[in-house]
Formats: structure tokens, sequence, C-alpha cells
């Protein structure tokens, strides 16, 4: 990879004969998410690289610490969605579980598919995250709360259950 600076402001690497522009904002973490355009490039002005992907950037060429750092927690809720289905197939199979606390479970998924477009929506229209948005956090947590009261009375009830079938066979 060479380095070359052909300006005070630009640095330019050639990786592949593709020529990408890193500006020195982006190097202090002070860049912004939208393209710059070098100066002296003329009609064919070439931007800072954006990411397309969250994953690109963590088998890219050019690493970036920050940004694998700030898309890690992304990466992760993602891929949690796996293990927890795994979880609610073996639950449901099982025919163990409580209906209703089956149900609680199943209804995390609500949760979760509720707060994913109540999230973007509070980027785009307020600029800020879904914990900084009070009504839209508030509905998402109690869809939350709901989820536990059905897990924790399935289970209360579960209990009861036994406790009385354990009374009537001692009772006897």
């Amino acid at each position: 990879m060479e380095t070359t600076m052909l300006c005070g402001c630009t640095q330019h690497h050639r990786i592949n004969n593709i020529v990408v522009v890193q500006n020195r904002r982006a190097a202090t973490g002070l860049s912004s998410r939208y393209p710059i355009p070098h100066r002296s490039m003329g009609r064919k002005q070439a931007f800072q690289t954006t990411r397309v992907w969250p994953l690109d950037q963590a088998w890219g060429v050019g690493v970036d610490t920050k940004t694998l750092t700030e898309t890690l927690p992304q990466n992760l809720f993602a891929f949690s969605i796996v293990p927890y289905a795994g979880f609610l197939f073996h639950l449901t199979r099982s025919k163990q579980a409580p209906k209703l606390t089956l149900f609680g479970f199943y209804f995390l998924l609500v949760f979760v598919f509720a707060t994913i477009p109540a999230g973007i929506y509070a980027k785009n229209v307020y600029g800020t995250t879904l914990a900084n948005v009070d009504y839209l956090h508030g509905s998402a947590e109690f869809m939350l709360t709901l989820t536990n009261l059905f897990v924790v009375l399935g289970l209360r009830q579960a209990i009861r259950e036994k406790e009385r079938e354990n009374a009537t066979i001692d009772g006897e």
C-alpha cells in the first residue's frame, strides 16, 4: 500500500488500483458519514469510503478498530436471534413449559421486531437513539414488561399446580 501526501488535508492510498481518500478528520474521529470530495481531483472527485454493510469493515483491507467497535453491538444483536430461535424451538418441542410462559418467550420476538422500526424512526425523525425518545422508548419497555409478566405468571401458575398435585398426593 502506497501512501503519498498530495496536499495538507488528504492522504491517498492505492489499494488494488483504487484510490481511497481518507480525510484527516476521519483519522481523528471528527468526520461525518457523508462523502467528502477531494479538492485537487477536478471533475473526477474521489470520496471518503463509507460503510455499505456492517461486516465489510471487519474483513476489509483497512480495518478501523473504532468502526469495528462501533458496529460490534449491532452485529451481536442481529446474530443473537439464531440461538434464541433454537431455544424457542427446543422449548416448544419439549412440551414441558407452561403455555403462558411459552407465549411470553415468543412475545419477546414481538418486542424485538417492534423496537427495530422504532429505533429507525427515532434516528431518522429525531436524530437520536430510541432511548432518548421517551414515548417510543416507554412503549418498547412496556412490551418488555409484558413479556416478563407472561413468563413469570406462567411459571407461577405451573408451580402452584405442582404444589396442589403434591398436596393431594400427600393428603391421601
